[in-house]
């Protein structure tokens, strides 16, 4: 039995509503992923698979109450304000787009974007730099934002958008990202069969520990001009759950990877 790592990335509820029901005899010891995904932890069923394997039920109580008390007592994440916009005299809050590049800059292991538009280079360089001079990780998942009315061209139709993205947005160049799309977000909703969906979230994740969740879109407008929110969260524990649900998206063939 491996924990700690594994069980890091299950929230405070999860971990308390595991507790309970193995307990109460609901989930026989040893858990398995199948076992846990029917009681409700699909997204986080590989993790207390890995970290919980092949043990008992004394073994897997006693796991989780370490865990429980070690995450009820360890200190509150760090939160500070983010901002785009007019400025007051007495504001405290971080600027969106000076907070995007330091993140970029930081990173030193991985980085995922999440983004609904895109459109300038210059915003995504410390990305690039990110990639070609340390070697960073970069997965990026974005909205296509021209749909189209054939859902048998779907696909075809998306990659020709990043194309074009990848021209007119990435800087020239640069090594690309892993760059994925909701097949979902390239058909028209009025289509029989078919819904309106966006890949509408803004954010970062950046080695795992630190994540920027934002109004404000990848624009010169959005980074430097508009009135926008975020929160940059200093706590590996939101960080690494955020991350899974990209990955998730991924591992459960969700979403589509560009191979243009």
């Amino acid at each position: 039995m491996t924990v700690g790592w594994g069980l890091s990335r299950v929230s405070l509820p999860q971990l308390e509503q595991l507790v309970a029901l193995v307990e109460q005899g609901r989930l026989e010891c040893p858990l398995t992923v199948a076992d846990l995904v029917d009681a409700g932890f699909r997204a986080a069923a590989p993790d207390l698979s890995v970290a919980l394997d092949g043990a008992d039920r004394v073994g897997v109580l006693g796991a989780l109450r370490v865990a429980v008390a070690e995450r009820i007592h360890r200190p509150p994440p760090r939160l500070e304000l983010v901002w785009t916009g007019p400025e007051t005299h007495a504001s405290v809050s971080l600027s969106t787009g000076l907070v995007v590049e330091r993140l970029f800059k930081g990173a030193t292991q991985s980085i995922i974007v999440g983004g609904y538009r895109f459109d300038r280079a210059e915003i995504l360089e410390p990305l690039c730099r990110a990639m070609s001079e340390r070697g960073v990780t970069v997965t990026m998942f974005i909205d296509i934002d021209e749909k189209t009315d054939d859902p048998a061209q779907g696909d075809a139709f998306a990659t020709a958008f990043v194309d074009r993205w990848f021209r007119e947005v990435w800087p020239q160049g640069a090594p690309r990202p892993d760059v994925y799309w909701d097949p979902r977000t390239a058909i028209r909703g009025d289509v029989p069969g078919h819904e309106w969906a966006t890949l509408h979230a803004k954010c970062v994740v950046v080695d795992d520990e630190r994540a920027l969740v934002t109004s404000a879109n990848f624009t010169d407008r959005g980074q430097t001009r508009n009135i926008e929110a975020g929160v940059l969260i200093a706590d590996p524990v939101f960080a690494e759950q955020l991350a899974g649900q990209w990955r998730l998206l991924v591992s459960e063939g969700l979403v589509r990877r560009y191979v243009g």
